[in-house]
C-alpha cells in the first residue's frame, strides 16, 4: 500500500501511515502561473510575462491514537514532523522517482468527539520552487535496477547516459518540463582529461558556449557550475570566458573541442 513520505534535510524519513497518520488525501496541483499585463489601447490587455509562483499541496490525514494522551503525543509527533526551520521533502511511496521541497503552513489538529482521533486535518505544504524534483540526480540513475528512473522520464529510450568518454560530439537529454539554467537550475558539469590550451564546451542547441582558457592534465579536476569553474577544488573565474549553459528540455547536442583522453561527467536533477 502506497503511503506519504516526509524526509527531512538530513536524511530522516517519517512515514506517516506507520507513525498512525492515515492519508486521505494528496492532491497536487498543476503549475501555479502568474499572468501579468499590460493594458493596450481600449479593447484589450497585452500579455507581457509568466511566471511559475510557489505551490500549495493540500494534504488531508486522520490521526490515530489509541487514548487522549496519545493523542496529545501524536500532536507533538507531527508538529516536530512539519517543523521548518529548514525545508524538507515529501513524497509518495508509489512514485518514489519525485519528490517536493515543502515548508508547513500551520496545522490544526481537533478531536473528532473522540480520545483516540482527529479527522480530516488540513496541511498546505508550500513548495517555493513551484514544481517536483527527480529524486535522484543523473549520476545516481541506475538503468540495471531501475533505481530513480521514474515513468515518463523517457530515460530508458535510445539508451540515454551523462557520462561520456572521448566523445566530441554527444547529446543530453533534459527530461523534465522546465529548462535548466545556469541562474537557477544550473548543471554542474566535471571534466577530467588532457587539454593543452583549455576546452570549450558548446550546447548547439541553445547556441551557448563555455570556454575554459588554461591548460589542464589528466591529475585535474575541472568543475562548472553556472559560470564558475574550479580546478581541483579552487575557483578560477578569471580563466573561464563568464559564458555559461543552458539546457532546454528535451535533446540538447553538445560539441567539446580542446581534449583528448577525458571524461565529462553531468549531473543534475530534472523538474516536472
Amino acid at each position: 500500500m502506497s503511503t506519504i513520505i516526509f524526509q527531512k534535510l538530513d536524511g530522516t524519513i517519517f512515514d506517516l501511515d506507520q507513525l498512525g497518520f492515515r492519508v486521505k488525501k494528496f492532491d497536487v496541483p498543476t503549475t501555479n502561473y502568474n499572468y501579468n499585463y499590460q493594458q493596450v489601447g481600449q479593447y484589450g490587455a497585452l500579455m507581457t510575462s509568466v511566471q511559475a509562483q510557489q505551490l500549495v499541496i493540500p494534504l488531508t490525514l486522520n490521526v490515530l491514537a489509541v487514548d487522549s494522551n496519545d493523542l496529545f503525543l501524536q500532536r507533538m509527533k507531527l508538529n516536530r514532523m512539519l517543523q521548518s526551520h529548514e525545508s524538507f521533502y515529501v513524497y509518495d511511496t508509489a512514485n518514489k522517482e519525485i519528490r517536493w521541497k515543502v515548508y508547513a503552513e500551520p496545522v490544526s489538529v481537533s478531536r473528532d468527539n473522540s480520545f483516540w482521533r482527529a479527522s480530516n486535518v488540513q496541511i498546505n505544504l508550500d513548495c517555493p520552487t513551484g514544481y517536483a524534483e527527480s529524486s535522484y540526480t543523473t549520476q545516481e540513475f541506475d538503468k540495471s535496477t531501475g533505481k530513480g528512473i521514474g515513468l515518463g522520464m523517457g530515460l530508458f529510450r535510445n539508451e540515454w547516459q551523462y557520462t561520456f568518454t572521448n566523445q566530441n560530439d554527444f547529446e543530453f537529454l533534459n527530461a523534465g518540463i522546465i529548462k535548466l539554467t545556469a541562474e537557477e537550475h544550473p548543471v554542474k558539469i566535471e571534466f577530467q582529461g588532457t587539454a593543452s590550451n583549455g576546452i570549450t564546451l558548446t550546447n548547439q542547441t541553445t547556441g551557448q558556449s563555455f570556454q575554459y582558457k588554461n591548460a589542464l592534465t589528466a591529475n585535474d579536476k575541472l568543475t562548472i557550475e553556472g559560470v564558475m569553474p574550479t580546478v581541483n577544488g579552487t575557483q578560477n573565474y578569471d580563466a573561464g570566458n563568464h559564458g555559461f549553459l543552458d539546457f532546454a528540455t528535451g535533446v540538447n547536442k553538445l560539441h567539446l573541442d580542446g581534449a583528448s583522453n577525458f571524461t565529462i561527467k553531468f549531473d543534475t536533477r530534472f523538474y516536472y
